[in-house]
């Protein structure tokens, strides 16, 4: 029910606090964080502040989207238009509905017919906030057009430092933490999609905030296309965030009465460190994502994936080979990937003609999934349905559903080009053609690609594409999740490009990087994992050498890295010798042993000293744990520092067995000899530690623990 705005909100589960400011014309996050007993108007007048030299007398402030109408000297969150001369904005708060957990603020502004709405999601259990901003054009003749919407909240003066998600193709998901200086810190990401270089995310924590100690706040956009985070320093001393979608002029058009509405902002706050942040996220994710995700959709069986197998060179024969030997290994799913559609013979042609290549198949996909079913396992697809070749019948039929600028020649990247979907026609005919592959087969997952960024992003009326681009896609990717809610939709855009809590709504899986280097997934799948589940990270055993980087590695270190997420084999396991099919047989068999407890149990990083990554997964209730040390360079010590486990409960004996690798050398023997007949309090393991056996660079052990 609405109601009049009173001069502040308090939402609160048990642990955590939000505070929204409503005394001036726009709403102010004032304060998020552990839980507040109690607020009044005396505590909140001490968000305020004396009259600076030289300034306003009151200060403007840093209000949820800071207009111009305000008077604030920052970088504005909310700009719009009408024309080179309406573009004056000035809203005021008018009206409130709130419930336990939630607090919905509307503002008009009656100079531009304009009405700002200001949505607030407090999570029932844990410290994550999603905010979103409505925009409605009130006037019933003259468009508006929307110049900028970017939540905005004026950072804690305590968090002093920063680490972003940066990266590059198959290299992804990497953290670089440093000062907040007295500048801008800007992000702008321009690629049509999340990124590989940009993911829209960011933490911000104080100088002493570790793993495991000292306050730190998460922010995460989700949003699959063109994005900008912020970190401004204002001359007053203040410090502020903003995150939004980024457009381009023109690009945001509202016709009388429509309505905008940014991507969610999550905000996430700990007084743990970043595992406490993790813990957040990733309960969070299990719940609003994951657990409303169809049955079918939360399976995670191991997978093979034939790209690094066989590349384009998928046939009948070759692929039936490949399922037998899939299938001895313990393989529960098998997806075929890209070359197995009317003449893809490479990566020049064909895309957008999904229709199974009679050369390769002469008996269709039928023979492949009935072995598959005959064996015990899913079957799987790779699609790319956003792009098209120049040498494609879909393409010659119809040369104008590819976005472009108008008189520029067509920018091929990775041989193709984007399909407009902001064309009704263009997502009709993919809807139509996912549909006929799904109808027409026994087809329980799909994999998703997307393999260029957008360069050209003019679609058909002329104007800048990337917002009606993401909305479409998801709009497409609803539509066939409501057709076919019995199939699994992994998100790929040649790796990590695409990777964030909006897509999220519409698949069950991540690929992180097409990197299979198990040394690089290692810094890959940690940066992933500060934000996403275990059970959303795809993890393959690759070949070795690895196809990317020349590097080799064992099998032995490359399964055991694969082990921690949602676990798959990319490589051909026909030529595998017969000890690596031995290892990686029993890596999968231990991966479905501990599956549960990986993809249902608290993950978190133990700090470790440089050249070494150390994490622990634990259940619920502490009464079981997996806990690995990978070396990935050589140690300027002969013995590793000891493992001080995290997270066990200090009061309980635990059973420690060493589990990976099965083939150990003498030492590595003695060590685990040495650890079976005995019991550790939790204490002891967290206090004391665990001593460790000298280690190789490049490997990894394995440790389970048990309590007793």
């Amino acid at each position: 029910m609405s109601q009049s705005v009173r001069d502040f909100y308090h939402l609160n589960n048990d642990s955590t606090s939000v505070v929204i400011d409503c005394r001036r014309n726009q709403p102010v996050l004032g304060y998020f964080g552990n839980r507040l007993v109690t607020v009044n108007a005396s505590m909140l007048s001490q968000l305020d502040r004396h009259e600076a030299p030289a300034s306003l007398p009151i200060e403007p402030a840093i209000s949820l989207t800071p207009t111009i109408g305000e008077g604030f000297l920052g970088h504005l969150g909310l700009e719009v238009h009408r024309s080179a001369t309406q573009w004056s904005l000035a809203p005021k708060l008018t009206e409130a509905n709130t419930s336990q957990f939630n607090l919905e603020l509307t503002s008009r502004c009656p100079v531009s017919d304009v009405e700002v709405t200001h949505q607030f999601t407090l999570d029932p259990t844990h410290s994550v906030l999603c905010l979103s901003v409505s925009v409605r054009n009130l006037s019933d003749q003259a468009t508006l057009f929307i110049d900028n919407c970017a939540a905005t909240l004026q950072l804690p003066d305590h968090l002093t430092e920063l680490e972003e998600v940066t990266g590059r193709w198959a290299n992804e998901f990497q953290n670089q933490r440093h000062a907040i200086t007295r500048s801008a810190y800007v992000r702008e990401n321009w690629t049509g999609r999340s990124s590989h270089h940009m993911n829209p995310t960011l933490t911000l924590f104080e100088k002493t905030t570790c793993a495991s100690h000292g306050d730190a706040l998460g922010v995460h956009l989700g949003w699959s296309g063109n994005h900008q985070i912020r970190v401004e320093s204002l001359a007053d001393g203040r410090q502020m965030l903003q995150a939004g979608e980024l457009l381009r002029p023109g690009e945001l058009e509202l016709g009388p009465g429509e309505e905008y509405e940014s991507p969610r902002l999550y905000l996430c706050h700990s007084s743990h460190g970043q595992n406490g942040l993790t813990r957040q996220w990733h309960q969070m994710i299990r719940r609003e994502f994951i657990s409303k995700q169809r049955p079918a959709s939360t399976r995670r069986p191991v997978q093979l994936n034939t790209w690094e197998a066989l590349y384009f060179g998928v046939d009948q024969p070759s692929v039936l080979a490949l399922v037998d030997q899939a299938a001895s290994l313990g393989i529960e799913r098998f997806v075929l990937d890209d070359g197995w559609f009317l003449g893809r013979t490479d990566d020049r042609r064909a895309l957008g003609d999904w229709v199974v290549d009679p050369k390769k198949f002469p008996n269709g996909l039928t023979p492949i999934i009935e072995a598959c079913h005959e064996k015990g396992m899913e079957f799987g697809l790779w699609i790319e349905p956003e792009m098209v070749s120049q040498k494609s019948k879909l393409f010659e039929t119809h040369p104008d559903w590819v976005l472009r600028h108008e008189g520029v020649p067509l920018n091929e990247a990775r041989q193709q080009l984007v399909l407009d979907l902001s064309q009704p026609a263009v997502v009709s005919h993919l809807f139509d053609t996912i549909s006929s592959l799904l109808s027409a087969h026994s087809i329980g997952y799909i994999k998703w690609d997307m393999n260029r960024d957008i360069h050209q992003a003019g679609n058909a009326e002329g104007r800048h594409a990337p917002h009606q681009q993401t909305r479409a896609l998801y709009r497409l990717l609803n539509q066939v999740k409501k057709a076919y809610p019995e199939v699994s939709i992994e998100t790929c855009a040649s790796g990590g490009g695409r990777a964030d809590l909006g897509i999220l709504e519409y698949t069950s899986r991540v690929w992180p990087s097409d990197t299979n280097d198990a040394l690089d997934r290692l810094r890959v799948q940690r940066g992933f994992q500060n934000l996403f589940p275990s059970e959303l990270m795809g993890s393959h055993v690759g070949p070795s050498p690895c196809h990317i980087t020349g590097r080799q590695h064992s099998m032995a270190f490359r399964a055991g890295v694969a082990f921690w997420g949602h676990m798959g084999v990319e490589a051909d396991v026909r030529q595998l010798s017969d000890a690596d099919r031995q290892v990686l047989s029993e890596a999968i068999a231990l991966h479905k042993h501990h599956r549960e407890l990986i993809h249902g149990g608290t993950y978190q990083v133990v700090d470790r000293p440089a050249g070494e990554q150390a994490w622990i997964v634990l259940a619920p209730d502490h009464s079981e744990a997996l806990a690995a040390l990978a070396m990935l360079e050589t140690p300027s010590t002969p013995f590793p520092n000891r493992y001080r486990f995290i997270g066990l409960d200090a009061d309980r004996y635990y059973e420690l067995k060493l589990v990976w690798p099965g083939d150990l050398r003498p030492k590595q023997k003695n060590h685990k000899d040495e650890l079976s007949d005995a019991h550790w309090s939790g204490d002891w393991l967290m206090s004391v530690g665990l001593s460790l056996p000298i280690l190789q660079p490049e490997s990894l052990l394995i440790y389970h623990l048990k309590a007793v």
